[in-house]
């Protein structure tokens, strides 16, 4: 059993419960994540062109990004997520699909591009997930990666970024690759794997890849003291990637 299906599929209905079905995301998330997301889509397709959300979870990015591009899909491994997606989305289709391990894939065509947000942390064979996301896409398509920083944002610091005052800042051992579990919040444990920049990259290369861009991006706004401390030290890495 995958690290992902043991975690994720296990407490997905733990991490709706804490959304509460609704747009309450963290303002990191709301404020750095999605308007960088929402730029690229507009920056690398048409108002035509098909995406898909790999991972989509319960749907916050697909929904966002029906309102720019109405050929958006999403997959998730967990049937409970796409439960979820789908009754707060219903004109989206969705489906459910272990990325690490499909060997078929939905007669839905080739994507422009595909997006995968803060799931790439939770995969442990991201070659063969890399690999199944390249099957997906037309020829010079795009896949962009959102994760959080390697450099900055690691398991053993990850609550300074919500209570400095109470959590000392960890730099980590950036340098070697590791599994931690935690207790994010009432009943959602989940585990992460820390990745040096550079691993990714070359996983990138190795199957069929190559990096557009790397951004660091910024809050939009910034109106509490998560959003000042992240305006410093970047919470979030994004690739954008093409199909060679």
């Amino acid at each position: 059993m995958s690290l992902s299906i043991k975690y994720w599929k296990k407490n997905c209905g733990a991490y709706i419960k804490l959304l509460d079905n609704t747009e309450n995301y963290p303002a990191p998330y709301t404020q750095i994540i999605t308007p960088t997301l929402m730029d690229l889509v507009k920056k690398y397709s048409k108002s035509t062109d098909k995406i898909i959300d790999v991972g989509c979870g319960e749907g916050f990015i697909t929904r966002k990004i029906k309102n720019l591009r109405p050929n958006i899909y999403g997959c998730d491994l967990s049937s409970e997520m796409i439960d979820s997606a789908t009754k707060q989305s219903p004109d989206i289709e969705y489906w459910t699909q272990d990325i690490e391990h499909t060997k078929t894939f939905p007669n839905k065509g080739k994507f422009q591009i595909a997006i995968s947000t803060l799931v790439f942390m939770y995969l442990e064979n991201i070659n063969i997930s890399l690999k199944n996301i390249y099957q997906y896409l037309r020829p010079s398509g795009y896949l962009i990666v959102a994760i959080t920083h390697p450099c900055f944002y690691q398991q053993e610091n990850f609550r300074w970024f919500q209570e400095e005052e109470n959590y000392p800042y960890q730099p980590g051992n950036y340098l070697q690759q590791r599994t931690t579990i935690r207790n994010i919040a009432d009943k959602f444990v989940t585990h992460h794997i820390h990745r040096t920049i550079g691993s990714y990259i070359r996983a990138f290369t190795a199957s069929g890849f190559n990096t557009i861009d790397i951004l660091e991006p910024k809050p939009q706004k910034t109106p509490t003291n998560v959003l000042k401390k992240v305006s410093k030290i970047p919470i979030y890495a994004i690739f954008v990637l093409q199909k060679s």
